[in-house]
C-alpha cells in the first residue's frame, strides 16, 4: 500500500474526507500516548489527554500552517493538553531552579555512570528519571530518546529555544544529582 504524507491527509480532511484523519491517528497514536504518559505518569490520564489532543487537532486543522511539520504542531497540542491535565491534578514538584549541585559532583557522578555496564546504566537512568518531575522527564526523553531537535521541543513545549536549553541543562543536573544519591545508596547497601 502506498503511504501518503501528512500533508496529503490534511488536504483530504480539509476537503471534507474526515476518514483520512484515521490515518494520522494511526500514525501518531503511540507517540501521542507516550508523550502524555511521560508527562502524566498515569495510564488513564495519558489515554484521555492523547484522545483530547486528537480531537483538538481535528477541530483546529484548518488553522494548521505549513510553517512547521504536522508532527511538531500536533505534539505541541499533546504537550499542552497533558500539562493542562497535570496542573488540574495539582501535583507539587520540586522546582528545577532550586537544584544545587557542584561541577565536581557532576563529574564524579558522570564518571560513576560511565563505569556501569549498559544494563546497569539503563536501570539507574530509569530510576533517576522516575525521581524527576514529569515535565523534566518529558524534556529529557524528547531530546535524548526521541531525537527531537531543540527547535522541535521549543515548538512542542511553547518555550523559546534558549529556555528549552536551560531547562534541559537544569533537568540533566537534577538527574545527575538523583543518580548520585541512587549510586551512593547502592554502594551503602552492598557494604
Amino acid at each position: 500500500m502506498d503511504k501518503k504524507t501528512d500533508e496529503y491527509y490534511i488536504r483530504e480532511i480539509l476537503k471534507g474526507d474526515s476518514g483520512s484523519f484515521s490515518q494520522l491517528v494511526e500514525k501518531y497514536n503511540h507517540l501521542a500516548f507516550s508523550l502524555s504518559m511521560k508527562l502524566l505518569n498515569h495510564r488513564e490520564d495519558a489515554e484521555e489527554a492523547a484522545q483530547d489532543a486528537f480531537i483538538k487537532a481535528y477541530n483546529s486543522l484548518s488553522s494548521f500552517q505549513n510553517g512547521s511539520t504536522f508532527k511538531t504542531w500536533f505534539f505541541r497540542i499533546v504537550y499542552n493538553t497533558s500539562i493542562s491535565r497535570l496542573r488540574t491534578r495539582k501535583n507539587r514538584e520540586v522546582n528545577i531552579d532550586e537544584v544545587k549541585i557542584s561541577d565536581s559532583e557532576i563529574l564524579i557522578t558522570e564518571n560513576a555512570v560511565d563505569q556501569l555496564n549498559t544494563l546497569d546504566r539503563q536501570k539507574y537512568l530509569k530510576m533517576g528519571l522516575e525521581r524527576l518531575s514529569h515535565e523534566e522527564q518529558a524534556l529529557l526523553e524528547m531530546y535524548y530518546y526521541d531525537d527531537f531537535s531543540m527547535d522541535e521541543i521549543s515548538a512542542i513545549a511553547g518555550l523559546t529555544v534558549t529556555n528549552v536549553k536551560v531547562r534541559i541543562h537544569r533537568s540533566r543536573k537534577k538527574l545527575l544529582q538523583e543518580l548520585s544519591v541512587i549510586l551512593k545508596d547502592e554502594v551503602i547497601s552492598i557494604l
